[in-house]
């Protein structure tokens, strides 16, 4: 399987001026759930390259559309995201077995 480079995806404090203030927190936040992904991803067969960068791309975008998202807590965003990336490999499984 190869391996799924997040860096390109990761933000700095000048993409997030949309933030204001808040720009360096948004960041920080934004980049943890890529992480967060990146980690919870790994070593499974389920999550090929194109559903990572789509999960990604998903979640940055989510990110922009939802300002209050910056007030949860880093453990609430780790958790989040964990919990999606559960829900998205159990519903496929559901799927799959519907189909079968």
């Amino acid at each position: 399987m190869s391996q799924f480079d997040i860096r390109p995806y990761l933000v700095s404090i000048h993409d997030m001026d949309y933030f204001e203030d808040d720009a360096e927190l948004a960041a920080d936040h934004l980049n943890l759930m890529l992480y967060t992904i990146e980690e919870h991803t790994a070593d499974n067969e389920f999550w090929t390259l194109e559903r990572r960068e789509q999960l990604v791309l998903e979640i940055s975008d989510m990110w922009l559309r939802e300002p209050g998202l910056i007030e949860a807590e880093a453990d609430e965003l780790e958790d989040y995201i964990t919990h999606l990336i559960q829900r998205i490999e159990q519903d496929d499984q559901i799927l799959e077995n519907d189909e079968g």
